[in-house]
């Protein structure tokens, strides 16, 4: 018999969405239960890696599915396709719980058939029809799959008719009630109510998260979407609105192709060691434990993974466009930071910005004659939806691997611990097979654009946990938000140091898009405060005197030239009066 994985890596790839429940028992393991169901073949095989036996999951709605299960007036597999067939309804691919016997000992045959097409059941869970009666499993329900064991009788769920699933007759929907089912209290939420004050936000994530974790069709998600509206407290959306909704999504993040083919092969039972010792580094690995290495000094380290985050707005795409320059070109980052070791590519995977946007920026930065040769690159123009798991060693090997935002790629709800698990997992599976180096890009919490101090927890949104996978973060915030968008400086500060340390320090942008370090990290530099126009002068006014106190050996008119190029303009003469008191002692009045 096939194992709990080889099952549930064959369910995926039916289309269905899969998650661990307890062994013979029907309960979620996983946080959040049928919700973090998931097509995800390294998904699935890391969670049954983790528990062999355990029992598989159906997420009804995500896979699209309405399973009608019988429960009760049938003995046997012809009494099943009898009644079946007197009723009218279709065949199907079709289940046989583990359940073998009534409440009074008698036995009993209990069917479930599998139809496409999932609904909400609210107000109509349960069903009878010609002596037979059961329950709906759909919306906001999970189904137990074959082979799993049934908590009570001991039994394997059996797969009875291995058919192609069929859509739902119309029938299923007006079939009466087994059993009254009271309303819910005025102001209580039914069972599979979506309690929320904005239904199209709802949607669009509900579509996000959906896409992500499969490469379900337009008319499949257009499927789900229509069945979920129903489910709102507040009352449906329009119909039309829906039906733009997901056709939106489909324009800016085109659907993937064909689905992936998964390879099925039984997990080889681990070894175990015949010493406990072998559990752990011997001190020869330690003692020889290689020292980090960068390939930009000081600034991105190798073989880890290093995080850029700021809001919206804030240059984080900028930053690492900087660095892929660097990279690729040799050059020091912001002209301060030297490039160890060049990458043998970069990937740049950027499903938030349209091709003539990136095209734009890459043509502004000198970086389009490396594009198919040593730059490769994807936005949301790209054919098709690339997972993290799709890359290769081929492409991988010695690459830097640039994500664009990490919203993107993560499969499930950001804030979720265990979602952001799996996420990381992607991430260091990039390394394990190759890649150099990975770039993630997060979107800041909103609301941290007026913080006083950066820190790991204001720089990144979501789960904790992500703080906790890279090695390094780099936080950037604009100093003069209302300036100029080219002029306005940005503060830069590592908020998580794990194997190196650096100062803040500030950078400015030219008109293409190319950053320059203000002055040397050794120059204090700190987060601008809000204050308004004064403000913004005065700071202005800091940064003018940190660059020429670093820059001693620079004539007047060089570093008038000098701080115009970092976006402040001041005249020699200007620089001249600075000067005087530096030389006595005496400090600047600013």
């Amino acid at each position: 018999m096939d194992s709990f994985l080889d099952i549930a890596l064959q369910c995926a790839a039916r289309g269905w969405y899969v998650f661990p429940l307890k062994p013979r028992d029907k309960s979620p393991i996983v946080p959040g239960g049928f919700k973090a169901g998931t097509r995800d073949p390294e998904q699935i095989a890391l969670w049954w890696k983790r528990t062999p036996d355990a029992n598989i999951g159906i997420a009804c709605e995500a896979s699209g599915l309405a399973v009608m299960d019988c429960d009760h007036g049938l003995t046997c597999l012809d009494d099943f396709i009898a009644w079946r067939d007197r009723n009218g309804l279709p065949p199907t691919y079709t289940v046989r719980s583990g359940r073998r016997l009534t409440a009074d000992g008698q036995p009993e045959f209990g069917a479930q058939m599998y139809y496409s097409g999932s609904f909400s059941t609210q107000g109509r869970k349960t069903w009878k029809l010609d002596g037979c009666s059961g329950d709906f499993k759909s919306i906001g329900g999970l189904v137990v799959a074959p082979p799993s064991i049934h908590p009570d009788s001991g039994e394997r769920y059996e797969v009875l008719l291995d058919l192609p699933v069929v859509h739902r007759p119309e029938m299923l929907l007006g079939l009466p009630l087994a059993k009254e089912q009271q309303p819910s209290a005025p102001g209580s939420s039914s069972i599979g109510e979506i309690d929320t004050d904005n239904r199209n936000d709802e949607m669009v994530k509900f579509v996000g998260i959906v896409r992500h974790a499969s490469r379900i069709s337009e008319l499949e998600c257009l499927s789900l979407c229509m069945a979920r509206n129903e489910r709102y407290k507040k009352g449906p959306m329009p119909e039309d609105e829906v039906q733009e909704l997901v056709a939106k999504q489909y324009r800016l993040y085109p659907n993937a192709g064909p689905d992936p083919v998964v390879t099925i092969g039984k997990p080889a039972e681990p070894e175990q060691p015949k010493d406990w010792r072998e559990r752990y580094h011997t001190f020869d690995e330690m003692n020889n434990a290689p020292k980090p290495t960068f390939l930009i000094e000081g600034f991105l380290q190798k073989d880890v993974i290093t995080a850029i985050a700021a809001p919206v707005g804030q240059r984080k795409t900028i930053v690492a466009c900087n660095a892929v320059h660097s990279i690729l070109t040799g050059e020091p980052l912001f002209g301060h930071f030297a490039v160890t070791q060049r990458a043998a590519r970069v990937l740049y995977l950027c499903p938030e910005m349209g091709l003539h946007s990136f095209a734009d920026r890459m043509r502004n930065l000198g970086l389009l004659e490396y594009v198919g040769k040593t730059l490769f690159c994807r936005t949301m123009n790209s054919e098709g939806h690339l997972s993290l798991t799709d890359l290769t060693a081929e492409e991988l090997t010695g690459a830097v691997v640039v994500i664009d935002t990490a919203v993107r790629f993560v499969i499930g709800d950001e804030n979720s611990s265990e979602d952001m698990k799996v996420f990381a997992e992607s991430c260091f599976r990039l390394m394990k097979i190759g890649a150099s180096s990975v770039i993630v890009l997060f979107h800041s919490p909103k609301g941290t654009k007026e913080a006083s101090e950066l820190t790991l927890e204001n720089a990144m949104r979501g789960s904790g946990d992500l703080g906790a996978f890279v090695s390094s973060c780099w936080a950037t915030r604009l100093q003069d938000p209302d300036n100029d968008e080219w002029k306005s400086p940005s503060y830069m500060k590592n908020v998580k140091q794990r194997d190196f340390k650096s100062k803040p320090f500030e950078v400015t942008s030219d008109e293409r898009g190319r950053l320059h370090l203000v002055a040397p990290p050794s120059v204090k530099v700190s987060l601008a405060k809000r204050q308004g126009n004064t403000g913004n002068k005065d700071r202005m006014e800091e940064m003018a005197f940190a660059v020429i106190k670093a820059s001693p050996e620079l004539s007047n008119a060089k570093l008038s030239d000098k701080l115009k190029d970092a976006g402040i303009d001041r005249s020699p003469e200007w620089v001249r009066r600075k000067r005087i008191p530096l030389a006595d002692g005496t400090p600047t009045p600013l």
